[in-house]
């Protein structure tokens, strides 16, 4: 039996199966004239059409009638099984098994009713994990692990501890730090500052407005990894544009930042190191993983979306058996890959490490990288953010190995472990230096 993981979240539901996504759909309905659409389907119809549309019925899962529906039968739970039944008809082949990953802030009975929903629905279902134990368990981490999800209508913190188990410990929400409120409030930005530049004002008309808001996930990519670009909206033949900058997007949302910040801080002790890790819904909000980095005894990684699906369907076999499944919420801790690093390698020495397909030799004299120029052999990362420090580590050639030497705050990290003093470098690792961090490539030439 082949396991499909699937993580379910207001924002969508994500399905992976060995590692790959196989479909991802937005957690939104339609009611339409032929009935139920969902996902994509329904983000179309509700662009084009005044057709009822919700997107709380994963948040709000449950058997009473949905509020704005025309037909008092209709509740979140049919809406969640005709998305549910959709995904799985796209994606399962015969002998799949479906390995959910679900939000700590589901309640017991709104997990019956997903397991009552894939009933019936035809999903034969390995288990039910915690989606942050799910996205994290594998990790190379600190025994404590912090894991922040910023969903549609709220933001979760899940603490997780244990240095061979790991256990959630306690979950907390700040409810109004949720992505639709700060994407009003950017639309709102973006808008502003078309004004400013252009006088055109895209929030004026309706069909611009849908198509600012279309675009602008789009520019939260962009500003990911760049400080400005530009924002362009057609109307009529013409194409407004203006600039926006990544300061501008956390200034606004500066409040909400300030609560997730409270909530990572809550009930974590400074002086105890831990691994903050971000879904990759947190990590598109603009400044937060560097804000989240500057604070006391956390080192921030940044997830992949497919890392609770992933993690449930790695997992499967430790889910059950039970029946009905029961919520897993704790697992045992993958053997960190990285911890090789530390105790010397079979394979051969690194001889140069590479940033931005620039090649640096390791030899005796020392390599220095860091934020900014200074003396010596360097590799200065200008701009490259909060997390890295002048003097962070340094490369260097010692009896035929390649070591690394952490000096920095925020850490080094080979393959995502962390460095403790130095480690030793290979052809193939990953160097990590801060938090988010820039990542450097070691190979062996000759």
């Amino acid at each position: 039996m082949a396991a499909i993981g699937i993580e379910i979240v207001d924002a969508g539901l994500t399905a992976v199966r060995e590692g790959v996504r196989v479909a991802a759909s937005p957690g939104i309905a339609v009611l339409g004239a032929t009935g139920i659409l969902t996902g994509e389907a329904a983000a179309a119809a509700a662009r084009t059409t005044a057709a009822p549309a919700s997107d709380r019925y994963w948040s709000d899962l449950a058997l009473d009638s949905w509020a704005r529906a025309e037909e008092p039968r209709v509740s979140h739970a049919d809406l969640a099984h005709a998305q549910l039944s959709a995904l799985w008809r796209e994606v399962a082949q015969p002998g799949d098994a479906a390995a959910f990953a679900v939000p700590g802030t589901m309640r017991p009975r709104q997990l019956g009713l997903l397991l009552g929903i894939a009933q019936h629905a035809a999903i034969p279902v390995a288990g039910l994990v915690d989606s942050a134990l799910a996205a994290v368990a594998g990790l190379a981490a600190q025994p404590t692990v912090l894991h922040l999800d910023v969903q549609l209508y709220q933001a979760v913190l899940t603490e997780l501890q244990g240095a061979a188990v790991l256990r959630c410990r306690r979950v907390e929400t700040a409810a109004r730090a949720g992505l639709k409120a700060m994407h009003s409030a950017w639309a709102q930005l973006v808008a502003e500052t078309m004004v400013r530049a252009t006088r055109f004002d895209p929030l004026h008309q309706g069909t611009t407005a849908q198509q600012l808001r279309q675009r602008l996930t789009e520019w939260l990519a962009g500003l990911a990894t760049r400080e400005s670009l530009d924002a362009s909206i057609e109307s009529g033949g013409t194409t407004f544009t203006a600039t926006v900058r990544r300061e501008q997007f956390a200034l606004a949302a500066e409040a909400w930042y300030a609560q997730l910040a409270d909530l990572v801080q809550g009930g974590h002790r400074a002086d105890e190191p831990a691994t903050l890790a971000l879904s990759a819904r947190a990590a598109l909000l603009p400044g937060l993983a560097e804000r989240l980095g500057n604070l006391p005894g956390v080192d921030v990684i940044v997830l992949p979306d497919t890392a609770a699906a992933a993690g449930a369907a790695d997992r499967a076999a430790e889910l059950g058996p039970a029946e009905p499944p029961a919520l897993v919420t704790a697992l045992a801790r993958a053997r960190p890959a990285a911890a090789r690093a530390q105790r010397g390698r079979a394979g051969p020495a690194a001889t140069h490490v590479i940033l931005e397909g620039r090649a640096h030799p390791i030899v005796e004299e020392p390599l220095v990288v860091g934020q900014g120029g200074g003396p010596g052999r360097r590799i200065a990362l200008t701009g490259a953010g909060a997390g890295i420090s002048r003097t962070h580590c340094t490369l260097q050639r010692v009896g035929g190995r390649a070591l690394v030497r952490d000096h920095s705050r925020y850490g080094t990290f080979v393959n995502g472990a962390r460095v403790e003093v130095e480690a030793e470098l290979g052809a193939g690792d990953r160097l990590r230096v801060g938090s988010p961090g820039v990542v450097l490539e070691l190979v062996a030439v000759g």
